[in-house]
């Protein structure tokens, strides 16, 4: 079979030459740490075509400490924050699409480096609100050592655009410091060497992250020479659109914040992305990327089509390439292009027939997100002797398998697989426990045993059976899931009618091979299940809770938990057991709340440990009651201060004072054990205070002692 590889010769066309200058974008970033506690990140990226100088250091002394500014909106100087280098700071980005070196790397492309410093700021509080947003900034003027911007096709007051600026590069970032919790600012996931080709399609990559889940919004706004102090763009560029591009159009995809156009001629622009934050219809935070873009040079792009990288392979039945086969590529293509479901193939067998396949992923990608290896999983192995034709076609994502370059595998590029040599297994499988999940209640969990004697070349799919009480679980229609993966042994089973008040659920499996050959259904293991949902009543003193009998092993013993809402004690704490009854009366504790209840039980020959689903039962309040009048006489009676219900309020405080305020005595943790004891008959004056889980209580009044 023959195929046409076709290599394309691109014109790469120079734009003018780079004048040696040294920040090639950068933004500030923070996130919150505590109360007014921020930790700010400072990253700046160092065009390597100009020499070391501040404030990135030399290649054999790392960067200096570096500043940044903070400045409120109330005025004032701002104030300084220090900022130090991270720790192997300066490492160069990588640049798809090339294996030259940069000049980063004493080569000729474009190259740059990334930089990053960090520093701790406490930012003072106001009761001003307005005093409580805050500015972060950074900026350089040529008398501290940074000559100026690139030169470049957008911006007029900076070099290449017929003027300069007192500080040619500027970054801020914003805080509204008012919002509790802080905030944490949004963050760029990815960043790669902004050089394209020209006239293709170009993607300006951040994947902007927000990880306290607020609102952000996207936007392309003027670069800054200084505070306050907007760039100026030259005639027909904008801050929306500074760069030549195909009707004149720049796409901000709304999810990531990654730029889109198509360019139509060599340049160098400056961008700056503004991603702003809001909560709850409020802005509470921005962050401006600059960013120095080249089109047009800087990337030499490898313009060879992907192709296979042989036209025929032979395999052989009973080797692991029965259900998965690698497919190795000519040329590196990118990972991002290959569609897991493997719809940039079409795989016929030796008769013509379409044979399914499962999934494709890609092999090790580089640093670049790059492969040249596809590995693809098969519904059915290849066990038919002949030869197997791969297909290249357009996948789900609209294209075929492609590089960065935009350069797309040819459709019907054809691999011949030429197959040959083209074996039972038949002891049942084993369910070794069932369990409700710790995590979710709603769930189940099923774990087998490792298969005997398995052969996994020929392995298809593990069979999972479920049915309820009164249903036949040996029938085809109760299989519920079909797992893939030999290697696994577990399954969370999220879809089980498992509520507190339904029945138990019963489940058994076995496995199907690639020839189509299944074995005889496993054991069956029935779910642990509490069976009744005891109400909670305010005068109950107790919680009666019932489960099923368990068999997933022999002569189950039982442990009762109990969970604390109140959060006294942490976890799920044993209160009973264990036992083999299948009942058990909890004396419910004094403390009001909210409770849960469940049974374990241990395997005790193997690490399995099986739950049911917890029930909820409430301890209510109990009132106060204090009484006003003691009699220590001894008689056994009103001998001492007497609080109804006071054991349900553990650590209360009790004072009693005279007529003149004068503490007579006092206790930190009453225990009704005052008698009244050195005090003379008469009327006296008590503060009690009671805590509970939602608030604290106090109590005052009269207390006459009559001896």
């Amino acid at each position: 079979m023959k195929k046409l590889y076709a290599l394309i010769i691109a014109l790469l066309v120079m734009v003018p030459s780079l004048k040696a200058s040294h920040v090639a974008g950068g933004n500030i970033t923070y996130r919150n740490i505590g109360p007014n506690q921020y930790i700010l990140t400072l990253t700046l990226y160092r065009d390597c075509s100009g020499a070391f100088i501040t404030p990135f250091g030399s290649p054999t002394t790392p960067p200096p400490p570096a500043t940044i500014f903070v400045r409120n909106n109330c005025g004032g100087a701002p104030f300084a924050v220090t900022v130090f280098p991270m720790p192997g700071t300066g490492v160069e980005v990588p640049t798809p699409c090339v294996d030259d070196p940069s000049t980063c790397q004493g080569g000729t492309r474009y190259g740059i480096q990334r930089f990053d410093w960090e520093g701790t700021v406490t930012l003072p509080t106001s009761t001003t609100a307005a005093c409580n947003e805050f500015y972060f900034t950074w900026g350089q003027t040529a008398t501290a050592g940074l000559c100026c911007r690139n030169n470049n096709n957008s911006l007029s007051n900076a070099p290449g655009g017929g003027g300069t600026g007192a500080v040619n590069f500027f970054i801020d970032s914003y805080l509204n410091n008012n919002i509790t919790p802080g905030n944490n600012s949004a963050r760029l996931a990815s960043f790669e060497v902004p050089a394209y080709c020209v006239s293709e399609p170009v993607t300006v990559r951040f994947d902007v992250s927000e990880i306290d889940g607020d609102s952000v919004v996207y936007s392309l706004v003027a670069a800054s020479t200084g505070w306050n102090q907007p760039s100026n763009y030259q005639a027909g560029k904008s801050a929306a659109v500074p760069a030549a591009v195909l009707n004149n159009t720049i796409t901000i995809d709304p999810n990531n914040g990654n730029l889109s156009f198509f360019s139509t001629t060599p340049q160098t622009v400056v961008f700056c992305l503004k991603i702003d934050e809001f909560r709850n219809g409020v802005l509470i935070g921005y962050v401006k990327v600059d960013v120095q873009v080249i089109l047009g040079t800087g990337r030499f792009c490898d313009n060879i089509t992907p192709t296979y990288l042989n036209d025929t392979v032979a395999v052989q039945c009973g080797t692991p390439t029965d259900l998965d086969f690698v497919v190795n590529l000519a040329s590196r293509v990118q990972c991002n292009t290959i569609s897991t479901d493997a719809s940039e193939f079409r795989l016929y067998n030796p008769s013509g027939q379409l044979i399914q396949l499962r999934s494709a992923a890609p092999g090790i990608c580089d640093a670049q997100d790059r492969t040249t290896v596809v590995n693809l999983r098969l519904v059915n192995p290849l066990d038919e002797n002949g030869f197997y034709y791969l297909v290249s076609r357009t996948g789900s994502d609209g294209n075929t398998l492609g590089n960065q370059c935009q350069k797309f595998m040819d459709l019907f590029d054809t691999l011949v697989i030429s197959v040959s040599n083209c074996p039972e297994y038949r002891k049942p499988m084993e369910i070794i426990n069932v369990s409700v999940d710790t995590i979710n209640p709603n769930a189940l969990i099923l774990q087998w045993a490792e298969p005997d004697t398995l052969n996994y070349n020929w392995f298809l799919a593990y069979n999972l059976h479920r049915a309820a009480p009164g249903e036949n679980i040996l029938s085809t229609e109760k299989r519920f899931h079909q797992e893939f993966d030999p290697m696994v042994r577990s399954f969370r089973d999220v879809y089980s009618p498992v509520l507190p008040k339904d029945a138990p659920i019963s489940f058994n499996m076995n496995l199907i091979l690639i020839n189509g050959k299944q074995n005889l259904r496993s054991n069956t293991v029935t779910s642990m299940r509490l069976i009744n949902d005891p109400p909670s009543v305010a005068d109950d003193e107790t919680v009666l809770i019932k489960w099923t009998r368990y068999n997933g092993w022999a002569n189950p013993e039982y442990v009762v938990q109990e969970f604390d809402g109140n959060k006294v004690q942490e976890g799920w704490q044993v209160v009973a057991g264990p036992f083999t009854d299948t009942s058990y009366v909890r004396e419910k504790p004094k403390p009001k709340g909210q409770y849960q209840l469940r049974v374990v039980t241990r395997n005790p020959n193997a690490p399995l440990q099986s739950f049911s689903n917890p029930i909820d039962y409430e301890v209510p309040g109990r009132e106060i009651e204090i009484p006003n009048v003691i009699t220590p006489n001894g008689d056994g009676a009103n001998d001492v201060f007497f609080i109804e219900n006071l054991e349900y309020y553990p650590g209360a405080r009790l004072y009693i004072f005279n007529r003149w305020g004068q503490e007579l005595y006092s206790s930190m943790d009453y225990r009704n054990n005052w008698g009244g004891e050195g005090l003379s008959a008469g009327n006296y004056y008590y503060h009690l205070y009671v805590f509970d889980q939602l608030n604290d209580k106090q109590y005052q009044g009269t207390l006459k002692i009559i001896k």
